[in-house]
């Protein structure tokens, strides 16, 4: 009786537990079945979006400034000589040489003090030979030499200035350049430091801007520019001149860019913009359109990581041109996305489908 009371307690407990058994191991498959289906569903759902692996490019390198041009040199003729003018050079604006006459001034009773002044100097000469002679014979004190010899230095002296004063009278041009204007007439009485004349000259003609501080070491003497006028012209020229003193209004640099002008078609006193270059620099080119702002502000893109996660990299945007922007912080080989970025977030799983693309991305 016992025995049959134990057998079937058994076979009870055998019974429960090949039931609980069957339980467990269906639910164990129900459960990984849907882990599958999820990861699989998670899969099929990941945005796609397309990737270019990012290259550096030489960037050409300038600072722009806005420029004028001047003439490199220019002078305005004045009296030295008091007298009125008899005769003037011919228009305003034409070319002049060097040395060339601009104007003369009577020269009045100039001539005739001169041959007075020359007699004077022959007398005094004679004077002081005689002089000598008697002082080596004993006849003549030194005292008496040296008032001859003071006596013609004086003559000389007189004839000299009246020479250079005789000289003044000629007005010529100290360079090659232009006559850019006539403040006197024929017939004009001028006095000493009245002007005469104005010259200028436009070759080579100067590309003047002013640089700020910032930018100020980075540019040399001998440096390449060149200008391009409001009037559509445009220029290549040297760097001849950099300021040591800052303006102290703007706090910026006086810089010079010497451009040959043989032909003289640029004129003196036009504006335009102002290029110094720079030594180049290596930088990425990007579209516009890939660039986007962090939550917190910052100028930034969008790239996808080993593992195809979504990354958020900061750039500096260095300059824009007609093929796209340049900018900093990118790494070669980083694999920027070029469209769907406005869809995707940092930190999320996307499919990334590589591009052959033109650049910029």
């Amino acid at each position: 009786m016992k025995t049959s009371i134990i057998f079937a307690g058994l076979l009870a407990i055998a019974a429960s537990g090949w039931i609980i058994s069957g339980q467990m191991g269906n639910t164990d498959k129900i459960v990984v079945t849907n882990d599958k289906a999820a990861q699989k569903l998670k899969v099929t759902n990941l945005i796609s979006v397309r990737v270019k692996r990012v290259q550096r490019r030489t960037r050409p390198n300038a600072v722009i400034l806005n420029g004028r041009t001047e003439e490199s040199r220019k002078v305005i003729l004045r009296a030295e000589t008091a007298g009125p003018i008899i005769s003037i050079s011919g228009q305003e604006g034409r070319m002049v040489e060097v040395d060339e006459i601009i104007a003369r001034q009577n020269i009045e009773d100039r001539n005739a003090l001169l041959a007075e002044a020359s007699a004077l100097v022959k007398q005094r000469e004679i004077e002081f030979v005689a002089a000598q002679k008697l002082a080596q014979k004993g006849f003549r004190s030194g005292t008496k030499l040296a008032e001859a010899r003071a006596l013609l230095d004086a003559a000389r002296a007189r004839a000299k200035t009246i020479r250079i004063d005789l000289s003044k009278t000629t007005i010529t041009a100290p360079f090659r350049g232009i006559l850019e204007a006539r403040f006197v007439e024929k017939g004009d009485f001028v006095k000493i430091g009245d002007n005469i004349a104005k010259i200028v000259d436009l070759d080579p003609i100067l590309a003047v801007g002013f640089i700020s501080e910032k930018d100020i070491d980075a540019i040399k003497i001998g440096g390449r520019g060149h200008i391009k006028l409001t009037n559509g012209r445009t220029a290549n020229g040297t760097v001849r001149f950099i300021g040591s003193v800052a303006d102290s209004a703007t706090r910026s640099f006086r810089v010079e860019l010497q451009i040959p002008n043989s032909d003289y078609k640029i004129r003196s006193g036009l504006t335009g913009e102002l290029t110094l270059l720079l030594k180049p620099i290596q930088a990425h080119l990007v579209s516009p359109a890939v660039i986007t702002l962090a939550d917190d502000g910052r100028i930034g893109v969008r790239i996808v990581d080993d593992d195809n996660i979504v990354r958020f990299v900061k750039i500096k945007i260095l300059s824009d041109s007609a093929e796209g922007l340049w900018v900093s912080g990118l790494k070669d080989g980083q694999r920027l996305i070029t469209v769907g970025h406005e869809y995707v977030k940092a930190g999320q799983l996307v499919r990334p489908t590589q591009v052959k693309a033109k650049l910029p991305l």
